[in-house]
């Protein structure tokens, strides 16, 4: 039996009236799991020194959040809020910040990545790893979290680099969007999305040298104050001698099923 003409002409426009990002993305209220991967890829001669050789990077713990707008956990160009971001930037102090995070406008969720897995790169076979009690991220290691997103989430994050006295890997003003244009889930290496970038709080010294770094510093902000915006690293005293963002970390975000 054959259905008249019209029917099936009015039926069409009927089918194509899903929701967007319903069959090949979600919906605007369907939740999303993804996995943050976050790789610390130096090496002894990532951070050349002014004095000659060089260093590897370590990474404290971090800070993240899921937000709509703009990056709540800094702004470029501004000074930080007083929230806990020079805490992380000079002594990685991630959880007094980010338990900060939940009750600004526009956050969703927020949290601290701060356990290191893996074994660092070069360490012999047997030796106590010292990384796992103090919680840095050396080379080799690698942090991961999960987070929860809806369609028009973003994800912002930040953390320590510890041969500065407050300098951060972070992501940019407006965080990572989760999801692309139809509503599909973002999925693979994301380190582009991140860069280098001076907290302000704190006197700049020498690179991978300075007393009151963190990898020195015999107390948390134990270096000279100061108050300036949050800028890129590149634009700040020493700036030319810190390498590309992608010689540090790889991130990576894929959904879970």
């Amino acid at each position: 039996m054959h259905l008249p003409a019209w029917i099936v002409l009015v039926a069409l426009p009927l089918a194509a009236s899903a929701p967007a990002g319903a069959q090949n993305g979600v919906s605007d209220t369907a939740a999303v799991t993804f996995l943050v991967r976050i790789e610390n890829v130096t090496n002894g001669g990532t951070l050349r020194l002014s004095a000659g050789g060089g260093v590897a990077i370590p990474i404290s713990p971090g800070a993240w959040a899921i937000h709509t707008g703009a990056n709540p956990i800094f702004t470029p160009g501004r000074v930080e809020a007083g929230l806990g971001l020079k805490g992380l930037a000079e002594a990685g102090l991630a959880r007094a910040f980010a338990a900060n995070l939940p009750g600004l406008p526009g956050v969703r969720s927020g949290g601290v990545f701060s356990e290191p897995l893996g074994r660092r790169r070069g360490m012999p076979s047997g030796q106590r790893d010292r990384a796992s009690s103090s919680r840095m991220l050396h080379r080799g290691q690698h942090y991961e979290f999960t987070v929860t997103a809806h369609r028009g989430d973003r994800l912002s994050m930040a953390m320590m680099l510890a041969q500065s006295n407050d300098g951060l890997i972070a992501t940019g003003a407006d965080g990572i969007e989760l999801f692309d244009a139809a509503a599909r889930a973002i999925s693979g290496d994301m380190t582009s999305q991140l860069s280098l970038w001076d907290a302000g709080t704190e006197v700049n010294e020498d690179p991978g040298l300075g007393r009151n770094q963190g990898m020195r510093q015999s107390a948390p902000h134990a270096g000279d104050p100061e108050r300036q915006p949050v800028r890129p690293m590149r634009e700040s005293e020493f700036g030319e001698l810190w390498p590309a963002t992608d010689r540090i970390v790889r991130v990576t975000i894929t959904p879970r099923p």
